[in-house]
């Protein structure tokens, strides 16, 4: 059964490098107030157990074998709620990849997303693979897509996972030095796929970059519902799923896409 209304938890953690023990008990906390708030679903930063730290052989985990996902899928059930969080990864051939899980209210993975862009403009891509396919979960019987950070640059992909979700959830780890682009970035998303995006990002300080959150639930039309600034906190809101397709009903931009026109010229 499809719920209208929907409540949404971002963890806004800053993260202690390469330390899981410490930052799973930090997530604990936000895990257990956002279940108090009867929040439907927790979503927490990019590499929030770890840092986005290059030391792959210290940080990553067999996706068969995952601490990381056996820790987050008994809070999932001890506390009734959906957490989406974020790990590196490595598949059964030893490849890496930056990957966001979801498990449901029972503990049980429901989703498992591989970055589609790691960061080419620094070191990422030299050490993780991209992801080749787009992911849609259900959530309460809303159809939810998953994506992490740099993927916010690529409009496509948004488009394709907006044609069955309603909401895009992003993981980010995204620097201050360039916030300006990601304020933009997260309402042009929304607005021009007509869903809510909502983006969880770190704060804190990491290797020689600032993060200053900004963490933020954003409408069809481009309204930011819920956000805050650069404090370690969990924000929480509360909306109506079916407004997207309000939007999409009362300005039907989707219907005057040309999908084969583009497909020539690519």
């Amino acid at each position: 059964m499809e719920v209208s209304f929907m409540k949404i938890a971002l963890a806004q953690t800053d993260t202690i490098w390469e330390n899981k023990s410490s930052n799973m008990s930090k997530a604990e906390k936000f895990i257990t107030e956002a279940a108090k708030e009867h929040c439907d679903i927790i979503v927490f930063p990019e590499m929030s157990l770890t840092g986005f730290s290059l030391n792959i052989d210290k940080i990553s985990e067999t996706e068969q074998n995952s601490q990381t996902i056996s820790f987050f899928s008994r809070q999932a059930l001890k506390n009734k709620i959906y957490i989406m969080f974020n790990a590196a990864l490595a598949d059964e051939n030893g490849k890496i990849f930056n990957k966001t899980i979801t498990v449901d209210d029972y503990g049980n993975v429901i989703s498992s997303y591989a970055k589609i862009h790691p960061y080419s403009h620094g070191v990422e891509a030299k050490y993780f693979t991209g992801g080749d396919r787009i992911e849609w979960f259900n959530l309460k019987g809303a159809t939810v897509s998953p994506f992490i950070c740099y993927d916010m640059r690529f409009p496509e992909i948004f488009q394709i996972a907006s044609q069955k979700s309603r909401l895009i959830i992003v993981s980010a780890s995204w620097p201050d030095i360039r916030s300006p682009q990601y304020d933009i970035l997260i309402r042009a998303r929304a607005i021009e796929t007509q869903s809510f995006i909502a983006i969880v990002n770190r704060v804190g300080h990491e290797m020689k970059y600032n993060y200053n959150g900004h963490s933020q639930i954003v409408s069809p039309d481009g309204n930011v519902i819920s956000t805050i600034s650069e404090s370690e906190a969990l924000i929480t809101a509360e909306f109506d799923i079916n407004y997207a397709d309000v939007c999409r009903h009362n300005f039907s931009v989707k219907s005057d896409r040309r999908p084969d026109l583009y497909k020539k010229y690519l």
